[in-house]
């Protein structure tokens, strides 16, 4: 069957081809320079009419071009002959059978191709019947451009065939076009892809003009809707080239590095819309030289695009300029058919061969960049995009496979430390650079000596992993004794510490380094992973280079999380208390108020003193809400007591992180209104270590504080480096000797020479002195006969709760001289 209509297929074109060369004795033209004859003229005339010579009628720019077809000439047929005609565009196209003279039959076709008969509109043609003598078939062809055209007769049975084929294969063209324009928009949504929404209008545009141009609009669209869209025949072709420049100046989006390029081609493409615009509504002949203009400048547009982007898309561009090649030559043989070089005929079976190969291309181009995308995604989702190294996942990838295998292997985990000062001081795109080539060395050092060391012998290549932006890793497998895992220590730390040469300046960097072994340490990746970080954070006793996981610092690891997690439900639960320790005025021996000192007991982890969930809180930023329970429960005590005790001072702790927070100095003056406290009786201290890293911005914070009228107390003085000279400029009111320099002030002269001249000192700026850990009755008398003003420890009581410290002030009370009440 198939063989069949192969046959009859040929057989058709080899009638079609004979019959234009039988037929050019009995073909002659016209033309009607005049363009006013009518056929009734042109039928007077024949004696005017030239032979045709050539298998091509010429049809002259705007000249009405007669061609007169002497069908009687033919051997008699008992069955209908059409003569068909492939219509130029915008051209007007009139058949007329005319018989001893008359004229019996017409046919028009006018510029838009809107005939009644929609076949007409795609095949235009006229039958005939059984050619009596003195019958002729008159063509009239009036185009806007010069024109070389030919016609053909057959059968109407050959006709129908050729005309359904026709049909057919048009069908299929622009029913592909629409589905990939189609295709390409909802690629273009799903992916949120501007180039490809481009392409598809552009395919859109493009398919609407190859539509109109063979007439077939006319079959999927109703007839005034048709003939709408073909009135903007001129613009189609236009806004699709204005497409294909916004298309490659999206797909191309680093070409707005080249700004000259960018705003040139922004320029070409607004200037093509406007011309798409003004095409509408003005001569055909005008409109196909827009067209004709167009196409040109498209195409010199995307020559310069190639060639200025051929570096930065090295891997594509040749892909993609083939894929556009077709579309470049269909323009210049566009302007040729305009120029009169080539028939119309050969230029609809040109322009059907480059559309198809076009579309394919362009098809393909997509597939092949969609597929690259896919590959960059799967590539980054186990790589590093900044190194190229293999990222976390895939090192959990690999340790699972590790572990699955029951193969021995050692984590080294490292850190360098100056990656970040590096960015700021060089640059992101420097520190990278500076990286990579340390990464290239250390790469180079592992493959040399990872032979002799790892028990693999197999394994020739140590892969380097980067688990976050400062953390990198290698795995070595087999069972490594400690100083094998020392020498991989000293390739890493050499690597780093020979650093890189920039502008005359060595870069030298510094590496910490965690290690963990499987199974020893963990059997899963993940736990693996967890025991190498953990070592990482943990500081060397032993070494600078490098710390193994330790089962101990692990389990203090696991108490800080529970204390973090502990915290906040603690703080909801009203789980921590206030207790009080007592201050006397060493001076009267009179009780002098007391410092609120936090106290937590957690239900399972037992008592946890300030000095370890105090940090925990200032790193998981809950020291907020702790300061404000210590101002609220403190506040609340002071107001009781100074019911009872009238000159009664309160000091309380605040952390260096809630300093400056505005609205915990509102809350401490809204508490301070609310219970009507004097706050000349409240007393907060800092820690030297806060004032000496705030320098500039604490006496603004300090001003601030005084200004309600609160006193301020520097605490553990000693500790740290800061000068009372420098305490005098933030203004303290007191200043509190830390008990390292007071529990064994009876034994060491050091000490009692140092709390003498704190006192000095302090007084000479008008400070207050409190002496922190006193003891024993000596401590006592001797800070007394040092002049110090203030002092606290378990000599005169430890710290107690609330209850507790209202018991203890009433019996103290009772005695003229605390210190007799607590030698007694």
């Amino acid at each position: 069957m198939g063989i069949c209509k192969a046959i009859q297929g040929i057989v058709l074109c080899l009638t079609m081809v004979m019959s234009c060369f039988s037929l050019a004795s009995s073909t002659s033209s016209y033309l009607d320079v005049s363009n006013l004859k009518t056929i009734d003229d042109i039928i007077k005339i024949q004696s005017d009419f030239t032979p045709l010579q050539e298998p091509h009628a010429a049809a002259p720019k705007l000249v009405s071009t007669w061609l007169k077809v002497d069908v009687s000439l033919f051997a008699a047929s008992n069955s209908a002959q059409v003569i068909y005609l492939e219509k130029p565009i915008n051209s007007l196209l009139e058949f007329y059978l005319v018989k001893q003279g008359f004229v019996e039959k017409k046919v028009s076709i006018p510029k838009d191709n809107s005939a009644l008969t929609r076949l007409q509109s795609i095949a235009p043609h006229i039958t005939y019947q059984n050619a009596e003598p003195n019958t002729q078939v008159y063509i009239h062809l009036r185009a806007p451009y010069t024109v070389k055209f030919d016609y053909h007769i057959m059968s109407e049975l050959d006709f129908k065939k050729h005309s359904q084929s026709m049909l057919f294969w048009y069908g299929i063209e622009l029913g592909l076009l629409h589905f990939v324009a189609l295709s390409l928009a909802l690629m273009a949504v799903l992916t949120k892809g501007k180039h490809l929404a481009l392409l598809g209008v552009y395919i859109s545009f493009f398919t609407i003009q190859c539509s109109v141009n063979n007439g077939s609009i006319y079959f999927y669209l109703p007839m005034e809707v048709g003939k709408a869209i073909a009135s903007f025949n001129g613009s189609w072709l236009i806004l699709a080239c204005a497409m294909c420049l916004a298309y490659h100046l999206s797909y191309f989006s680093y070409m707005r590095d080249k700004k000259t390029l960018s705003y040139t081609i922004w320029a070409i493409t607004g200037s093509l819309v406007a011309v798409a615009v003004i095409s509408f509504g003005i001569q055909a002949s005008l409109s196909n030289q827009f067209q004709a203009l167009a196409c040109l400048v498209t195409s010199a547009t995307l020559i310069t695009i190639y060639y200025r982007m051929r570096e930065e898309s090295r891997d594509d561009i040749w892909l993609m300029a083939a894929a556009w090649l077709p579309m470049l030559a269909l323009g210049f043989v566009w302007i040729s058919m305009q120029l009169g070089i080539i028939a119309n005929a050969q230029m609809l079976e040109i322009s059907k061969l480059a559309i198809a190969t076009h579309i394919l291309l362009l098809m393909f181009h997509v597939f092949i960049n969609d597929k690259k995308h896919k590959e960059r995604i799967v590539f980054y989702s186990l790589h590093d995009p900044d190194t190229g190294l293999s990222n976390r996942f895939a090192l959990n990838q690999y340790l699972q496979r590790l572990a699955h295998g029951n193969t021995h292997h050692t984590l080294l985990l490292f850190r360098p430390l100056v990656i970040r000062s590096i960015r700021l001081n060089i640059g992101i795109e420097q520190a990278n650079k500076h990286l990579n080539e340390l990464i290239s060395k250390l790469y180079l050092q592992l493959d040399t000596y990872g032979t002799v060391t790892l028990s693999d012998t197999k394994a020739t290549k140590t892969e380097i992993f980067r688990l976050d932006d400062t953390t990198f890793g290698i795995t070595l497998l087999g069972k490594l004794s400690l100083s094998q895992i020392e020498q991989y220590v000293c390739i890493l730390s050499g690597v780093f510490e020979d650093g890189i040469e920039y502008k005359g300046t060595r870069l030298v960097d510094e590496i910490e380094v965690g290690v963990a072994h499987s199974p020893i340490h963990a059997k899963t990746a993940e736990g693996l992973i967890q025991r190498a970080m953990l070592a990482l954070s943990t500081k060397s006793e032993h070494s600078d280079r490098w710390q193994i996981f330790d089962l101990a610092n692990s389990v203090i690891s696991e108490r800080r999380m529970r204390i973090s997690s502990a915290i906040k439900d603690a703080i909801d639960n009203d789980e921590f208390s206030l207790y009080l320790q007592p201050q006397v005025n060493l001076a009267t021996g009179k009780v002098f108020g007391a410092e609120g000192l936090l106290r937590w007991f957690h239900p399972k982890l037992g008592q946890i003193p300030p000095d370890e969930f105090i940090p925990i809180a200032e790193s998981s930023g809950l020291i907020h809400a702790l300061t404000e329970l210590v101002l609220e429960k403190g506040l609340n005590y002071q107001k009781q007591l100074v019911e009872q005790y009238p000159g009664h001072v309160l000091s309380l702790n605040m952390s260096g992180k809630d300093l400056a927070k505005k609205e915990l100095l509102v809350h401490l003056i809204t508490l301070v209104n609310e219970l009507n406290l004097n706050p000349s009786q409240i007393v907060i201290e800092i820690t030297e270590s806060v004032t000496i890293a705030n320098e500039n911005n604490l006496k603004n914070v300090l001003d601030d504080y005084r200004s309600v009228g609160v006193k301020l107390a520097i605490d553990d003085f000693g500790t740290g480096y800061s000068s009372l000279a420098y305490l005098s400029r933030l203004g303290f009111d007191e200043l509190k000797i830390d008990k390292q320099f007071i529990m064994d002030i009876e034994t060491s002269k050091s000490n009692q020479t140092i709390a003498k001249a704190m006192s000095d000192m302090a007084h000479s700026l008008g400070l207050k002195v409190v002496a922190e850990g006193i003891e024993s009755v000596e401590s006592y008398t001797r800070l007394q006969h040092y002049g110090c003003d203030y002092g606290q420890g378990y000599f005169i009581a430890k710290s107690l709760s609330f209850d507790e410290y209202l018991q203890w002030l009433y019996k103290v009370s009772q005695s003229d001289d605390v210190k007799l009440y607590l030698t007694l």
